[in-house]
Protein backbone atom coordinates (compact mmCIF):
# COMPACT_ATOMS: atom_id res chain seq x y z
CA UNK A 1 0.00 0.00 0.00
CA UNK A 2 1.46 3.41 -0.95
CA UNK A 3 2.69 5.50 1.95
CA UNK A 4 0.36 8.38 1.01
CA UNK A 5 -2.66 6.24 1.86
CA UNK A 6 -1.63 6.17 5.50
CA UNK A 7 -3.11 9.50 6.56
CA UNK A 8 -6.25 10.03 4.50
CA UNK A 9 -7.43 7.77 1.71
CA UNK A 10 -9.33 10.66 0.15
CA UNK A 11 -6.20 12.73 -0.20
CA UNK A 12 -4.78 9.91 -2.30
CA UNK A 13 -7.95 9.68 -4.40
CA UNK A 14 -8.16 13.41 -5.00
CA UNK A 15 -4.57 13.57 -6.16
CA UNK A 16 -6.03 12.14 -9.41
CA UNK A 17 -7.59 14.73 -11.71
CA UNK A 18 -10.09 12.22 -13.06
CA UNK A 19 -11.57 11.63 -9.59
CA UNK A 20 -11.73 15.37 -8.86
CA UNK A 21 -13.63 15.70 -12.13
CA UNK A 22 -15.93 12.81 -11.05
CA UNK A 23 -16.61 14.64 -7.79
CA UNK A 24 -17.47 17.90 -9.53
CA UNK A 25 -19.56 16.34 -12.28
CA UNK A 26 -21.76 14.52 -9.75
CA UNK A 27 -21.70 16.60 -6.57
CA UNK A 28 -20.76 20.20 -7.45
CA UNK A 29 -23.27 23.02 -6.83
CA UNK A 30 -25.99 22.88 -9.50
CA UNK A 31 -25.09 24.62 -12.74
CA UNK A 32 -21.32 24.72 -12.11
CA UNK A 33 -19.97 21.56 -13.73
CA UNK A 34 -21.09 22.37 -17.27
CA UNK A 35 -19.23 25.71 -17.09
CA UNK A 36 -15.87 24.14 -16.24
CA UNK A 37 -13.11 23.32 -18.72
CA UNK A 38 -11.82 20.03 -17.27
CA UNK A 39 -8.85 19.99 -19.64
CA UNK A 40 -7.41 22.88 -17.57
CA UNK A 41 -7.74 21.10 -14.19
CA UNK A 42 -4.43 21.15 -12.34
CA UNK A 43 -3.26 20.63 -8.74
CA UNK A 44 -1.99 23.51 -6.62
CA UNK A 45 0.35 23.42 -3.60
CA UNK A 46 -1.82 22.44 -0.62
CA UNK A 47 0.69 23.14 2.13
CA UNK A 48 0.58 26.65 3.56
CA UNK A 49 0.26 28.50 6.87
CA UNK A 50 -3.14 29.58 8.18
CA UNK A 51 -3.67 32.84 10.09
CA UNK A 52 -3.68 30.71 13.26
CA UNK A 53 -0.11 29.68 12.31
CA UNK A 54 -1.04 26.05 11.71
CA UNK A 55 0.34 24.39 8.66
CA UNK A 56 -2.32 22.96 6.35
CA UNK A 57 -1.05 19.84 4.59
CA UNK A 58 -4.03 17.48 4.49
CA UNK A 59 -6.35 19.68 2.44
CA UNK A 60 -6.38 19.59 -1.33
CA UNK A 61 -6.36 22.54 -3.74
CA UNK A 62 -7.01 22.36 -7.47
CA UNK A 63 -7.54 25.13 -10.00
CA UNK A 64 -9.61 25.06 -13.17
CA UNK A 65 -10.79 27.50 -15.79
CA UNK A 66 -14.38 28.72 -15.94
CA UNK A 67 -15.09 30.70 -19.11
CA UNK A 68 -11.38 31.45 -19.39
CA UNK A 69 -11.08 32.57 -15.74
CA UNK A 70 -9.08 30.38 -13.36
CA UNK A 71 -10.87 29.53 -10.15
CA UNK A 72 -9.65 27.55 -7.14
CA UNK A 73 -11.27 24.51 -5.56
CA UNK A 74 -10.46 24.04 -1.88
CA UNK A 75 -11.31 20.50 -0.73
CA UNK A 76 -11.40 20.12 3.04
CA UNK A 77 -11.66 16.52 4.22
CA UNK A 78 -13.52 16.37 7.52
CA UNK A 79 -13.17 13.01 9.28
CA UNK A 80 -14.44 13.72 12.79
CA UNK A 81 -16.86 11.91 15.08
CA UNK A 82 -18.15 15.28 16.34
CA UNK A 83 -19.55 18.07 14.20
CA UNK A 84 -17.71 21.41 14.22
CA UNK A 85 -20.25 24.23 14.44
CA UNK A 86 -17.41 26.68 13.85
CA UNK A 87 -16.50 25.20 10.46
CA UNK A 88 -17.34 28.47 8.62
CA UNK A 89 -14.72 30.23 10.76
CA UNK A 90 -12.13 27.61 9.88
CA UNK A 91 -13.00 27.85 6.18
CA UNK A 92 -12.63 31.63 6.29
CA UNK A 93 -9.14 31.18 7.76
CA UNK A 94 -8.15 28.60 5.15
CA UNK A 95 -9.41 30.65 2.22
CA UNK A 96 -7.59 33.71 3.59
CA UNK A 97 -4.42 31.61 3.93
CA UNK A 98 -4.83 30.39 0.34
CA UNK A 99 -5.18 33.95 -0.92
CA UNK A 100 -2.14 35.00 1.10
CA UNK A 101 -0.15 32.12 -0.39
CA UNK A 102 -1.19 33.04 -3.94
CA UNK A 103 -0.23 36.68 -3.41
CA UNK A 104 3.09 36.00 -1.64
CA UNK A 105 4.17 33.40 -4.18
CA UNK A 106 3.22 35.84 -6.99
CA UNK A 107 0.92 33.27 -8.58
CA UNK A 108 -1.59 36.08 -8.98
CA UNK A 109 -1.34 39.81 -9.41
CA UNK A 110 -3.56 41.78 -7.06
CA UNK A 111 -4.02 44.35 -9.79
CA UNK A 112 -6.05 41.67 -11.61
CA UNK A 113 -8.11 40.90 -8.50
CA UNK A 114 -8.38 37.78 -6.39
CA UNK A 115 -9.60 34.60 -8.11
CA UNK A 116 -12.89 33.01 -6.99
CA UNK A 117 -12.62 30.10 -4.55
CA UNK A 118 -15.09 27.26 -4.08
CA UNK A 119 -14.59 25.72 -0.59
CA UNK A 120 -15.93 22.15 -0.44
CA UNK A 121 -16.20 20.29 2.88
CA UNK A 122 -16.47 16.50 2.53
CA UNK A 123 -17.87 15.13 5.79
CA UNK A 124 -18.20 11.38 6.46
CA UNK A 125 -19.38 11.29 10.11
CA UNK A 126 -22.33 9.14 11.18
CA UNK A 127 -24.48 12.02 12.49
CA UNK A 128 -25.99 14.38 9.96
CA UNK A 129 -24.54 17.90 9.72
CA UNK A 130 -27.19 20.25 11.21
CA UNK A 131 -25.49 23.67 11.01
CA UNK A 132 -25.42 26.42 8.43
CA UNK A 133 -22.38 26.56 6.13
CA UNK A 134 -22.47 30.39 6.16
CA UNK A 135 -20.29 32.40 8.52
CA UNK A 136 -22.78 35.26 8.53
CA UNK A 137 -25.28 32.95 10.30
CA UNK A 138 -22.84 32.64 13.21
CA UNK A 139 -22.73 36.38 13.83
CA UNK A 140 -24.95 37.70 16.62
CA UNK A 141 -27.95 39.88 15.76
CA UNK A 142 -26.85 43.45 15.14
CA UNK A 143 -28.17 46.75 13.73
CA UNK A 144 -28.69 46.82 9.97
CA UNK A 145 -26.08 49.54 9.65
CA UNK A 146 -23.38 46.97 10.60
CA UNK A 147 -24.49 44.19 8.25
CA UNK A 148 -22.47 45.33 5.24
CA UNK A 149 -19.29 45.15 7.32
CA UNK A 150 -19.72 41.53 8.42
CA UNK A 151 -17.88 38.70 6.63
CA UNK A 152 -19.85 36.63 4.14
CA UNK A 153 -18.45 33.28 3.12
CA UNK A 154 -20.16 29.96 2.51
CA UNK A 155 -18.79 26.49 1.92
CA UNK A 156 -20.36 23.70 -0.16
CA UNK A 157 -21.11 20.79 2.16
CA UNK A 158 -21.03 17.18 1.00
CA UNK A 159 -22.51 15.21 3.90
CA UNK A 160 -21.98 11.69 2.57
CA UNK A 161 -24.39 10.01 4.96
CA UNK A 162 -27.27 12.19 3.73
CA UNK A 163 -27.35 10.26 0.45
CA UNK A 164 -29.21 6.93 0.46
CA UNK A 165 -27.59 3.76 -0.88
CA UNK A 166 -30.27 3.52 -3.60
CA UNK A 167 -29.63 7.09 -4.74
CA UNK A 168 -25.86 6.54 -4.91
CA UNK A 169 -26.26 3.24 -6.77
CA UNK A 170 -28.55 4.94 -9.26
CA UNK A 171 -25.87 7.49 -10.17
CA UNK A 172 -23.51 4.72 -11.35
CA UNK A 173 -20.49 6.93 -10.79
CA UNK A 174 -17.24 6.12 -9.05
CA UNK A 175 -17.38 8.85 -6.39
CA UNK A 176 -20.98 7.96 -5.60
CA UNK A 177 -19.94 4.33 -5.03
CA UNK A 178 -17.06 5.48 -2.83
CA UNK A 179 -19.44 7.57 -0.70
CA UNK A 180 -21.69 4.52 -0.36
CA UNK A 181 -18.84 2.31 0.83
CA UNK A 182 -18.02 4.80 3.57
CA UNK A 183 -21.36 4.17 5.30
CA UNK A 184 -21.92 0.42 5.15
CA UNK A 185 -23.30 -1.05 8.38
CA UNK A 186 -22.53 -4.77 8.00
CA UNK A 187 -20.73 -7.29 5.79
CA UNK A 188 -23.67 -7.74 3.39
CA UNK A 189 -23.84 -3.99 2.76
CA UNK A 190 -20.07 -3.93 2.33
CA UNK A 191 -20.19 -6.67 -0.32
CA UNK A 192 -22.96 -4.83 -2.16
CA UNK A 193 -20.93 -1.60 -2.05
CA UNK A 194 -17.86 -3.45 -3.40
CA UNK A 195 -19.89 -4.73 -6.37
CA UNK A 196 -21.31 -1.25 -6.97
CA UNK A 197 -17.84 0.29 -6.94
CA UNK A 198 -16.48 -2.36 -9.31
CA UNK A 199 -19.33 -1.76 -11.76
CA UNK A 200 -18.86 2.03 -11.61
CA UNK A 201 -15.12 1.75 -12.32
CA UNK A 202 -15.77 -0.63 -15.21
CA UNK A 203 -18.20 1.88 -16.81
CA UNK A 204 -16.04 4.94 -16.18
CA UNK A 205 -14.46 6.63 -19.19
CA UNK A 206 -11.40 7.08 -16.96
CA UNK A 207 -11.12 3.38 -16.07
CA UNK A 208 -7.57 2.96 -17.36
CA UNK A 209 -6.23 5.83 -15.23
CA UNK A 210 -8.22 5.36 -12.01
CA UNK A 211 -8.88 1.63 -11.57
CA UNK A 212 -5.69 0.84 -9.66
CA UNK A 213 -6.00 3.94 -7.47
CA UNK A 214 -9.60 3.10 -6.58
CA UNK A 215 -8.74 -0.54 -5.78
CA UNK A 216 -5.85 0.63 -3.57
CA UNK A 217 -8.22 2.96 -1.73
CA UNK A 218 -10.73 0.12 -1.32
CA UNK A 219 -8.00 -2.09 0.19
CA UNK A 220 -7.14 0.68 2.64
CA UNK A 221 -10.77 1.39 3.57
CA UNK A 222 -11.86 -2.21 4.06
CA UNK A 223 -8.76 -2.97 6.11
CA UNK A 224 -9.66 -0.09 8.41
CA UNK A 225 -13.22 -1.46 8.79
CA UNK A 226 -12.22 -5.13 9.12
CA UNK A 227 -8.73 -5.43 10.62
CA UNK A 228 -7.29 -8.87 9.98
CA UNK A 229 -9.28 -9.52 6.78
CA UNK A 230 -7.27 -11.36 4.12
CA UNK A 231 -7.17 -8.83 1.30
CA UNK A 232 -6.60 -9.85 -2.35
CA UNK A 233 -3.96 -7.99 -4.31
CA UNK A 234 -4.87 -5.04 -6.51
CA UNK A 235 -4.40 -7.21 -9.62
CA UNK A 236 -6.78 -9.82 -8.16
CA UNK A 237 -9.33 -7.13 -7.30
CA UNK A 238 -9.18 -5.79 -10.86
CA UNK A 239 -10.33 -9.22 -12.07
CA UNK A 240 -13.45 -9.12 -9.90
CA UNK A 241 -14.77 -9.03 -6.35
CA UNK A 242 -15.59 -12.74 -5.86
CA UNK A 243 -12.43 -13.54 -3.88
CA UNK A 244 -12.82 -10.49 -1.66
CA UNK A 245 -16.49 -11.26 -0.96
CA UNK A 246 -15.59 -14.86 -0.06
CA UNK A 247 -12.90 -13.61 2.33
CA UNK A 248 -15.43 -11.24 3.92
CA UNK A 249 -17.82 -14.18 4.50
CA UNK A 250 -15.00 -16.15 6.14
CA UNK A 251 -14.05 -13.10 8.22
CA UNK A 252 -17.67 -12.74 9.39
CA UNK A 253 -18.00 -16.44 10.26
CA UNK A 254 -14.76 -16.34 12.23
CA UNK A 255 -15.81 -13.16 14.03
CA UNK A 256 -19.16 -14.74 14.98
CA UNK A 257 -17.46 -17.90 16.28
CA UNK A 258 -14.97 -15.87 18.30
CA UNK A 259 -17.80 -13.69 19.59
CA UNK A 260 -19.79 -16.74 20.76
CA UNK A 261 -16.74 -18.16 22.54
CA UNK A 262 -15.94 -14.82 24.13
CA UNK A 263 -19.59 -14.44 25.14
CA UNK A 264 -19.53 -17.84 26.85
CA UNK A 265 -16.32 -17.02 28.72
CA UNK A 266 -17.60 -13.64 29.80
CA UNK A 267 -20.92 -15.21 30.79
CA UNK A 268 -19.22 -17.80 32.99
CA UNK A 269 -17.03 -15.16 34.60
CA UNK A 270 -19.99 -12.86 35.12
CA UNK A 271 -21.98 -15.76 36.59
CA UNK A 272 -19.20 -16.44 39.08
CA UNK A 273 -19.04 -12.81 40.10
CA UNK A 274 -22.81 -12.55 40.47
CA UNK A 275 -22.86 -15.82 42.45
CA UNK A 276 -20.24 -14.54 44.84
CA UNK A 277 -22.08 -11.26 45.24
CA UNK A 278 -25.40 -13.03 45.75
CA UNK A 279 -23.81 -15.33 48.31
CA UNK A 280 -22.46 -12.34 50.21
CA UNK A 281 -25.86 -10.67 50.20
CA UNK A 282 -27.64 -13.82 51.36
CA UNK A 283 -25.00 -14.38 54.05
CA UNK A 284 -25.43 -10.85 55.34
CA UNK A 285 -29.20 -11.22 55.38
CA UNK A 286 -29.01 -14.60 57.15
CA UNK A 287 -26.56 -13.16 59.66
CA UNK A 288 -28.92 -10.29 60.39
CA UNK A 289 -31.84 -12.66 60.94
CA UNK A 290 -29.84 -14.98 63.20
CA UNK A 291 -28.48 -11.98 65.12
CA UNK A 292 -31.96 -10.63 65.69
CA UNK A 293 -33.21 -14.03 66.88
CA UNK A 294 -30.25 -14.53 69.18
CA UNK A 295 -30.67 -11.02 70.56
CA UNK A 296 -34.31 -11.71 71.31
CA UNK A 297 -33.46 -14.93 73.14
CA UNK A 298 -30.67 -13.36 75.17
CA UNK A 299 -32.86 -10.36 75.97
CA UNK A 300 -35.61 -12.64 77.20
CA UNK A 301 -33.25 -14.53 79.50
CA UNK A 302 -31.70 -11.33 80.83
CA UNK A 303 -35.17 -9.91 81.43
CA UNK A 304 -36.29 -12.96 83.30
CA UNK A 305 -33.16 -12.91 85.46
CA UNK A 306 -33.52 -9.21 86.18
CA UNK A 307 -37.14 -9.75 87.18
CA UNK A 308 -36.17 -12.51 89.57
CA UNK A 309 -33.52 -10.31 91.24
CA UNK A 310 -35.92 -7.37 91.61
CA UNK A 311 -38.53 -9.67 93.17
CA UNK A 312 -36.00 -11.13 95.66
CA UNK A 313 -34.86 -7.62 96.68
CA UNK A 314 -38.45 -6.55 97.39
CA UNK A 315 -39.10 -9.64 99.52
CA UNK A 316 -35.84 -9.21 101.44
CA UNK A 317 -36.64 -5.53 102.17
CA UNK A 318 -40.00 -6.52 103.69
CA UNK A 319 -38.44 -9.21 105.84
CA UNK A 320 -35.74 -6.83 107.12
CA UNK A 321 -38.27 -4.10 108.01
CA UNK A 322 -40.52 -6.63 109.77
CA UNK A 323 -37.61 -7.97 111.86
CA UNK A 324 -35.52 -4.82 112.47
CA UNK A 325 -37.81 -1.88 111.65
CA UNK A 326 -37.33 0.83 109.02
CA UNK A 327 -34.12 0.61 106.92
CA UNK A 328 -31.90 3.45 105.73
CA UNK A 329 -31.49 4.78 102.20
CA UNK A 330 -27.95 3.36 102.03
CA UNK A 331 -29.38 -0.08 102.82
CA UNK A 332 -31.88 0.34 99.98
CA UNK A 333 -29.02 1.21 97.61
CA UNK A 334 -26.98 -1.77 98.77
CA UNK A 335 -29.90 -4.13 98.20
CA UNK A 336 -30.53 -2.77 94.68
CA UNK A 337 -26.88 -3.31 93.70
CA UNK A 338 -26.69 -6.86 95.11
CA UNK A 339 -26.37 -10.06 93.11
CA UNK A 340 -28.75 -12.99 93.32
CA UNK A 341 -26.23 -14.95 95.44
CA UNK A 342 -25.79 -12.06 97.92
CA UNK A 343 -29.56 -11.69 98.34
CA UNK A 344 -29.87 -15.45 98.97
CA UNK A 345 -27.14 -15.29 101.64
CA UNK A 346 -28.69 -12.29 103.45
CA UNK A 347 -32.14 -13.89 103.38
CA UNK A 348 -30.76 -17.00 105.18
CA UNK A 349 -29.07 -14.83 107.89
CA UNK A 350 -32.31 -13.08 108.91
CA UNK A 351 -33.43 -16.13 110.89
CA UNK A 352 -30.47 -16.01 113.34
CA UNK A 353 -29.25 -12.37 113.17
CA UNK A 354 -29.81 -10.18 116.22
CA UNK A 355 -29.29 -6.92 114.29
CA UNK A 356 -29.31 -5.52 110.78
CA UNK A 357 -25.54 -5.30 110.85
CA UNK A 358 -25.22 -9.08 111.42
CA UNK A 359 -27.29 -9.73 108.27
CA UNK A 360 -24.80 -7.80 106.10
CA UNK A 361 -21.67 -8.85 107.99
CA UNK A 362 -19.56 -10.86 105.50
CA UNK A 363 -16.70 -11.50 107.97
Amino acid sequence: MPHHLHDTGYKFLFSHAELVRELLEVFAPPGLSELLDYSTLRPQPGSFITPAMKKREDDIVWSIELHGQRIYLYLLLEFQSSIDRGMPVRIMQYVAALYDHLVRSKVINLADGLPPVLPIVIYNGNARWPHSPEIFELIQPHPQVLSEFQPRLKFWLLDEGRFSADYLDGLQRVMAAIFRMEHTQDTEETKAAIRSLGQAVAKSPFKQSIDRAVMQWMQYRINSKMPGLTMPSVDELLKGSAMLEENIDKFRAKAIAEGVLLGKQEGIQLGKQEGIQLGKQEGIQLGKQEGIQLGKQEGKIEGQLLGQIEGSVTLLERQLMKRFGPISDSTHVRLKAATQNQIQTWAERILDARSLAEVFNDH
